[in-house]
């Protein structure tokens, strides 16, 4: 059931967009008329979407417009680095897991493993918070659970702080995650697949229209798997399904509504226990699949995804959109944690169980954006308001320990389920209301792209009352020299909040601060076959909480983290048959101020990485119709679990191949080897004040074939 007061904020947006925009409609008319000569309207607010779910035919990225974009840009035309990543790739790379898709975007780099639950990430070196720098079509998305891929068209990473966008968020970048949409032309595919470590699934795609006309249509998606973890013991599973409406009403009114459901449960793993906690890599020499947990201690949970969405074009010079979305995620999170030292090969083990969480997020978004002319210059002018409800109920948690393992032979089993104690609590309840304007000047190849906006954050679960207001200004300008290049400079401000955060007296902490200046140039290049992206960014973080030394429990906010980079992507074809996906990302991550003066000034941030590259290229073999062969490499650089930058894990670089046969009458059959050498790394670790504890190893060398046929 929607939300009492999502609804009702939503017949008030829905009433101000009707009132608003027979205004805005008639004062454009009265005041700034288009002239005759003048050029044909910016596209609609109704977004056409590049559909093209063949292996190998992504489409060229720069002519798509993105739905994160609430101007309705190309990804050419955004001052701004942004990576698309297509359907059309993940299915060449088999793509199963958010870190294979996110290998794919420049300054993107994994910087942890929730226990089977959820990755999280780093976006240009700084943690890409799971609760406000998530998307779903454009919208904020509790993100706590690794999501299935079946329903994804494709995933947009926004580089940078987004403030004037999404309000709060953490300011190094988002992730969007676009929605497969109902299509006009019937469709329908299933497939099914199987793969070393037991792995096994099968995915349906089916969509078109309802109705004779075209004006109503439909899409439905479901896919369920099983398996594909190396770790002993451990089965993990996948299912969902998702469907939406997509209604024609008018030729000026576009109506949309989904309904999207996923669950995954498996048992928790924590890595491999550190022989030698001052290196890393003496887990080596242990099986990469060890289990030292308990099959008791599991992590399941399951994601409810609704959304709404009315789309109409007052005139050729105005559009209005009101969306309502809301998401549901309940987790019981269960795990085991091997801490050392190592003694006389046994390593003792704590465990930690928190079942019945429960988060929901409400969203609501009512906007108008108008085309203008004043004089030479063209206006695409955005205003609106947005509005955003999360509520979060933290289920009764217990600690405890469960006794050492043998670290070469574990043997699990061997103790009964321990009950949870204690009380579930309420963890969150928070209300954030924005309201924005946007005005994107243009003047022959001269473009002013000017936004403000205004929040209002307030957290009514924290003591003391978390209320923060903030404005900010952002700015762009962009210069196109000949049609399909670029040259753009931007500053962007983000902020977020700091809530339940205190500061020695019981104060409320101030909201962290994000600013970024970026400069870059994108070009097309081989007739809009291919574009690069060439980037660079001075991005700081300010105000942000580390433990007050002087005061335990309490914060001091003199944390600050600089990071200076350059990011380099190249995406397209570059001959009819011959595509390549490739981009390099080079950070300085620096520790400003941390804690107390002069403490890990000069280090480098907490799991942020200084290199990072991805390449993934596919060649269709002339000689042989229907046959492609594809390949690519990923390339993470080390990092420090902490600021303090005593315990470094290795970087590595994984190799994965592949190769396809499309036969006739729509069958095709794929087969993927992933870590094609076999190479033992690590993605993630914990440490104490000794070293390393454990270390969470990557998948070993591991084959997928799947098979699906489309009718």
């Amino acid at each position: 059931m929607i939300h009492p007061n999502l609804l009702r904020t939503a017949v008030a947006q829905a009433a101000l967009l009707a009132v608003c925009g027979t205004a805005f409609a008639q004062n454009s008319t009265a005041s700034a008329p288009i002239p005759a000569d003048a050029p044909a309207a910016a596209p609609s607010l109704r977004q056409v979407d590049v559909i093209d779910s063949a292996a190998g035919e992504a489409a060229t990225p720069a002519r798509r417009a993105q739905s994160s974009s609430r101007l309705g840009l190309s990804v050419l035309e955004t001052p701004r680095s942004v990576s698309v990543i297509d359907n059309a790739l993940l299915e060449q790379q088999m793509a199963t897991t958010e870190r294979d898709v996110l290998r794919n975007a420049s300054g993107v780099s994994s910087r942890s493993e929730y226990y089977g639950s959820y990755s999280q990430f780093s976006i240009r070196g700084l943690w890409a918070n799971n609760t406000y720098n998530f998307l779903r079509d454009g919208a904020k998305f509790i993100h706590l659970l690794d999501p299935p891929l079946f329903n994804i068209e494709r995933v947009e990473v926004i580089k940078g702080p987004a403030a004037l966008e999404f309000g709060q968020v953490a300011p190094g970048g988002l992730v969007n995650y676009v929605s497969k949409r109902p299509q006009a032309d019937p469709l329908r595919t299933v497939k099914i697949g199987a793969g070393s470590h037991g792995w096994r699934s099968a995915e349906f795609d089916l969509t078109g229209p309802l109705n004779t006309d075209g004006t109503l249509r439909y899409r439905l998606d479901g896919g369920a798997s099983r398996g594909g973890s190396f770790v002993d013991g451990n089965t993990p599973r996948k299912q969902g399904i998702a469907g939406s409406l997509e209604w024609q009403i008018t030729p000026d009114t576009v109506w949309r509504a989904q309904a999207e459901t996923q669950s995954i449960d498996g048992t928790s793993t924590s890595g491999l226990a550190v022989p030698d906690p001052k290196n890393p890599r003496s887990a080596d020499v242990l099986p990469v699949g060890a289990f030292y947990g308990e099959p008791w201690l599991k992590t399941d949970g399951h994601l409810r995804f609704y959304s709404t969405e009315l789309q109409h074009r007052f005139s050729d010079q105005l559009e209005g959109r009101v969306h309502l979305s809301r998401n549901e995620t309940f987790r019981n999170v269960n795990i085991v944690s091997p801490m050392g030292p190592v003694t006389n090969g046994r390593v003792p083990r704590t465990y930690w169980m928190a079942p019945g969480q429960k988060y929901t997020s409400d969203t609501a978004l009512a906007e108008l954006r108008a085309q203008l002319q004043t004089g030479a210059v063209k206006h695409t002018v955005l205003a609106g308001l947005d509005w955003r409800a999360i509520a979060g109920f933290y289920g009764a948690r217990t600690t405890g320990n469960l006794g050492a393992i043998d670290l070469y032979n574990p043997v699990t089993g061997l103790l009964p389920p321990v009950a949870s104690t204690g009380v579930g609590k309420l963890s969150s309840d928070a209300r954030n209301t924005g309201v924005f304007v946007q005005d994107r000047m243009v003047l022959g190849d001269f473009g002013l792209l000017l936004g403000l906006r205004h929040d209002r954050f307030k957290d009514a679960y924290t003591t003391p009352v978390t209320d923060v207001s903030k404005t900010q200004p952002s700015a762009a300008i962009s210069w196109e020299p000949r049609p399909g290049s670029m040259l753009y400079a931007s500053h962007a401000r983000s902020f977020q909040a700091n809530s339940g955060t205190l500061v020695w007296g019981a104060q409320s902490a101030p909201p962290s601060e994000g600013k970024q200046l970026e400069v870059g140039w994108k070009q097309e290049w081989l007739n809009q076959r291919l574009m690069t992206t060439v980037s660079a960014f001075d991005l700081e973080l300010t105000n942000a909480p580390a433990t007050d030394p002087a005061h335990p429990g309490y914060s001091v906010l003199t944390a600050r983290q600089r990071i200076k980079g350059i990011e380099l992507e190249l995406q397209g074809r570059i001959t009819p048959g011959w595509t390549v996906t490739a981009n390099a990302s080079f950070h300085d991550p620096k520790v400003l101020a941390d804690t107390t003066a002069g403490a890990n000034v000069g280090n480098r941030v907490e799991r942020a990485t200084r290199r990072n590259a991805s390449l993934w290229t596919q060649y269709r073999l002339p000689q042989l119709p229907g046959l492609w062969v594809g390949g690519g490499l990923v390339h993470q650089g080390d990092k420090f679990t902490a600021n303090d930058n005593k315990w470094r894990l290795p970087g590595y670089t994984v190799v994965d191949l592949a190769v396809g046969y499309q036969f006739a009458g729509g069958v095709r059959l794929q087969a993927n080897l992933k870590n094609a050498g076999n190479r033992r790394y690590y993605i993630d670790g914990t440490t104490t004040a000794a070293g390393f504890g454990a270390v969470v190893p990557g998948t070993p060398r591991s084959l997928q074939v799947s098979l699906d046929y489309t009718f």
